[in-house]
């Protein structure tokens, strides 16, 4: 209480951008590791004083946050998950702080990808990919622990098996029903993991990294279905649901997952004039992309018991 209002305060360092490379690692067939990260910190911590008597004396300065993230980049002399990374972090702030109570980092990866040169992965030369992979650690002055991972930017399309069929209608409705038409989203996902303190990660180093890319290939195949006959979607509501599922049924060390996917509209075109009634007659072939208005459609799948 501060003169009989409740204060409640963080305080912390964003966008703090860190690159680490790792040189001449043999499970990357002896080439160079490099990631790039975007991170944020969040501290709650007892320093109530500086809001209300201007006092600073509890503050971790926020100049401080942004130059412990380079010095424990510094520190990880072998190539270590971004996950891993927040929670190291994360425990570095709650330890060496007696202030602090909490620590949250968020942080989000740049994709640089490796490039293949005639056939053969290079061994320093990468590229620019497109999905992001994202995540946020929470860890406590006592251990407590939550780790939510995510991919973000994923876009995803179809140009058939797709349709729309049995929705509402009244006066306001204009739009057809169709078994036929092209799906297009834009997703973001995010899931949980099950540790909920410090002492549950497995000794064995837990790959955070291997698990992203295991969900990102299930969220894919699922979506598109066998390359040769694909899968028909009913609604994206349908297919969102389905890739959720497909997830946690994979995945038992993932407890909860939640999606979003807007649906990104390819709209038939059809142009005439008096002149040229049949200029562009649609046939299943040219259209307009808009993504602005766009449907919104998200979800969270859990099992049972999940807390999330």
């Amino acid at each position: 209480m501060a003169g009989g209002f409740k204060l409640d305060q963080k305080h912390g360092k964003a966008r703090v951008r860190v690159s680490r490379v790792w040189r001449r690692i043999a499970s990357a067939g002896g080439g160079d590791v490099i990631v790039e990260w975007n991170v944020s910190v969040s501290l709650d911590s007892n320093c109530h004083p500086a809001y209300t008597a201007g006092n600073n004396s509890a503050i971790v300065a926020t100049d401080t946050m942004k130059n412990t993230v380079y010095a424990k980049a510094k520190e990880c002399s072998e190539v270590v998950s971004m996950e891993s990374f927040a929670v190291l972090l994360a425990r570095h702030f709650t330890a060496f702080y007696p202030e602090v109570t909490a620590a949250t980092v968020n942080i989000v990866e740049k994709p640089w990808e490796r490039v293949v040169v005639d056939g053969q992965p290079h061994s320093h030369g990468f590229k620019l990919g497109s999905e992001k992979h994202m995540t946020e650690v929470t860890v406590s002055k006592f251990g407590a622990l939550s780790i939510t991972s995510g991919v973000q930017g994923l876009a995803l399309l179809k140009t058939t098996k797709s349709g729309f069929e049995g929705f509402v209608r009244d006066n306001y409705t204009l739009l057809p029903e169709t078994r036929e038409r092209m799906v297009a989203t834009e997703v973001t996902a995010s899931w949980r993991y099950p540790f909920e303190h410090v002492s549950d990660i497995p000794a064995k180093p837990f790959c955070f990294t291997e698990r992203y890319e295991g969900v990102k290939k299930v969220l894919v195949d699922t979506f598109f279905g066998p390359p040769d006959v694909g899968v028909y979607s009913p609604s994206v509501q349908n297919t969102l649901f389905l890739m959720a599922k497909a997830v946690l049924s994979r995945f038992l060390d993932i407890v909860s997952i939640q999606l979003r996917m807007p649906n990104l509209h390819f709209l038939p075109v059809n142009l005439s004039s008096k002149e040229n009634p049949d200029m562009v007659k649609f046939a299943d072939d040219v259209y307009m992309p808009t993504d602005e208005p766009h449907g919104t459609i998200e979800a969270t799948l859990s099992r049972t018991m999940s807390k999330m």
